[in-house]
């Protein structure tokens, strides 16, 4: 097979000049489909036919990849649509409420979740320090005020 690259590599240069594909990834990726049927033992009658059509598909194929790569960087590059302003208002109302419910828990749970909104990269030896709860009583705390919030919010939704 390795005599045949002369005659196909002037097919692989002209095909990823025509779809704006690197011509050495173009044929990296079909000597390496090549070389993998030809391990498989399954290589055609006609290898240059065959190398040629495979050269064709092998294209087709990295053309679709970056198409769909090209697509999803546009993507990404647009900014995304501001939000209405009923969109707006609507958050605002939600962040308003869901502080009044934290600010309704018991004991020391509005501390502890405003501590831990504001901050979220705290560990719990920082938050014992700065609440002065015993470290070990942060996270079961933490899943009380949790517990309670929710059933809070649950009761403001039905």
């Amino acid at each position: 097979m390795a005599g045949l690259r002369p005659a196909l590599a002037p097919l692989v240069a002209a095909l990823a000049h025509r779809h704006g594909l690197d011509a050495e990834d173009l044929e990296q990726s079909v000597w390496l489909r090549a070389c993998e049927r030809a391990a498989a033992g399954r290589l055609p009658a006609d290898t240059r036919s065959w190398l040629r059509s495979l050269a064709l598909r092998e294209c087709r194929r990295l053309t679709r990849t970056a198409d769909r790569e090209r697509l999803l960087a546009e993507r990404a590059e647009r900014p995304a649509p501001a939000p209405s302003a009923e969109a707006e208002l609507l958050a605002e109302r939600g962040r308003q409420a869901l502080w009044a419910s934290v600010g309704a828990l018991p004991g020391r749970c509005p501390g502890l979740l405003a501590a831990l909104a504001d901050a979220p990269g705290l560990t719990y030896g920082d938050l014992a320090g700065l609440l002065g709860i015993p470290r070990g009583s942060i996270g079961p705390t933490r899943s009380r005020c949790l517990s309670c919030l929710r059933t809070l919010l649950h009761g403001l939704r039905t």
